[in-house]
Formats: C-alpha cells, structure tokens, sequence
C-alpha cells in the first residue's frame, strides 16, 4: 500500500525579506554619503578642464594674432589688420609692440591700446569668432560663460561662470595668458 504521506512540503519562498530590503537600503546609503563628494569633485574637476582648454585656445589664438602681424606688419601698431578671414569680423587692431589690442569697424586710432571692457570682450570675440564660447561684461546680466572685466594698465581677466575663482588672464603688453585653475582661490 502506497500511502502519501498527509504532511505538504515546505513551500519556498522567493524575494526578498523586509529585513534584507531594510539593509540593502542603509547599504545603498552609505555608498551614497560616501560617493558624493567624489562626484562632485568630478563636477569641480570638469570645471577646471573647460577652462583650462580655453585658456589654451585663448593662448593659441593670441599668439597666431600676433604672427600675423609680425609677417604683415613687423613693427608698430596696426589698425584693422586682416588677422582671421577676409571678412570685418576677423579683423584686429594691434599694440605698439603686436599684440591684439581691440577690435573695432570704426574710430580708427593711431596707436591702439586695450584700455576698457570693451576692448576686452572685442578681442575674445574677435579670437573665438564661430565659436559659441560666450563673453560680457562682469556688470551685465546676461547669461555667458565668461564675464570680461578690464584691469588698469591693459590687461583682462574673463572670469568663468560657473566658477568665479577660475580665470584666463590677458595681458596686452607682452602677450602673456593666465589661467587660474585653483577653483578654491
């Protein structure tokens, strides 16, 4: 005689429990508390490259300027230079000793010389023309990535947006670039 036995197997039970859904959360946010501080230094770190390259290509720009004018003109300043295109937009107004002062269709001067804002957002927007690399004035309102500001004798700093401690220095004197990449300073 074949009895079956009256007891039913145990029945399995699948997922998970409320204890281990409770750990696996307090797991999760640990690993959360602990990896945030590290993206956020990836954001921080992402900041400093993008001004790091366009301080290069601020660099890059300013100095091809410059040999444009050293094989057109040699010496002096220079007004209206043809320097990147045929078109208006791609002309400069150069210093005494060469390097990109301005850039203006009009007011023509015997020896320009960055001395204003203006100046400064002109020569960005002169060396990055067709770019979307977006320049004003640190007093304006609009929405850019960088804000010009003039500093006394012939010099800009175009502070980033995103990171007013991060910079790229031009200094119209000699040529020379700055970026400031410490975004804690």
């Amino acid at each position: 005689m074949n009895h079956r036995s009256c007891l039913s197997s145990p029945k399995r039970h699948t997922g998970f429990t409320l204890i281990e859904l409770v750990v696996v959360i307090i797991i999760l946010g640990i690993l959360a508390v602990v990896a945030l501080p590290k993206f956020m230094n990836l954001s921080e770190d992402a900041h400093v490259a993008v001004v790091s390259g366009t301080g290069g290509a601020f660099k890059s720009g300013i100095n091809l300027a410059h040999s444009v004018w050293a094989v057109r003109v040699g010496s002096g300043p220079a007004e209206n230079l043809p320097t990147f295109g045929d078109s208006e937009a791609g002309e400069m107004d150069f210093n005494d000793a060469g390097w990109p002062a301005q850039h203006y269709f009009t007011d023509d001067e015997v020896s320009p010389k960055l001395d204003n804002v203006d100046d400064c957002i002109s020569v960005w927007v002169t060396i990055f023309a067709g770019d979307d690399l977006t320049v004003s004035s640190s007093t304006s309102t609009d929405e850019t990535e960088y804000k010009a500001n003039y500093i006394p004798l012939h010099q800009c700093r175009y502070d980033y947006a995103d990171n007013l401690n991060l910079s790229i220095s031009y200094d119209s004197r000699n040529g020379s670039v700055t970026v400031d990449k410490d975004p804690s300073n």
